[in-house]
């Protein structure tokens, strides 16, 4: 979990997912300030964006981490003893502050956004293709796609998340 200004920003909305999962996150580095959409608020239509210069973010797994993490593997599989960790990767999972994706048109006409799937994107990746499709042809939606609607984040003038 890199600090960003926009982490920062929303960090009161994201808190009860931080405590469900805090023995999973560890703090990260400052690369997603430096290369991503985090280093300018605004940038140039007529140039390249940040995310145009900086197409991957590739951060360094955590040594302590993995040793950590095979610790426990041996210690539950002890068949694992003299196996070595041959590779290791380290990545960033988009998350939303209830752990469900967010699905559904945004306030762009005809963009739909697809976001949030916090690490469970294989296994809920064809019902939400088939789902986006729905949206994007206007057929039946194969599920009610209210709760999955970007909206339910939206600020009500009263600083809480809109109820969706």
């Amino acid at each position: 979990m890199d600090l960003t200004p926009q982490q920062m920003r929303f960090a009161t909305s994201f808190l009860p997912m931080f405590f469900k999962r805090r023995k999973s996150l560890a703090p990260g580095g400052l690369q997603g300030l430096r290369a991503g959409h985090e280093t300018l608020r605004r940038w140039r239509l007529d140039a390249a964006t940040p995310m145009e210069r900086m197409r991957i973010l590739d951060p360094a797994p955590d040594q302590g981490q993995i040793a950590e993490t095979l610790r426990r593997a041996r210690e539950l599989f002890p068949a694992l003893a003299g196996v070595p960790v041959t590779a290791a990767w380290a990545g960033y999972i988009d998350s939303t502050p209830d752990g469900v994706p967010a699905i559904g048109e945004t306030n762009i006409p005809g963009f739909i956004l697809a976001a949030g799937f916090s690490g469970h994107g294989f296994g809920i990746g064809p019902g939400a293709g088939h789902l986006v499709a729905d949206l994007i042809t206007g057929a039946a939606p194969i599920l009610d796609p209210r709760p999955y609607h970007p909206a339910r984040f939206e600020r009500s003038s009263w600083g809480k998340v809109a109820d969706f």
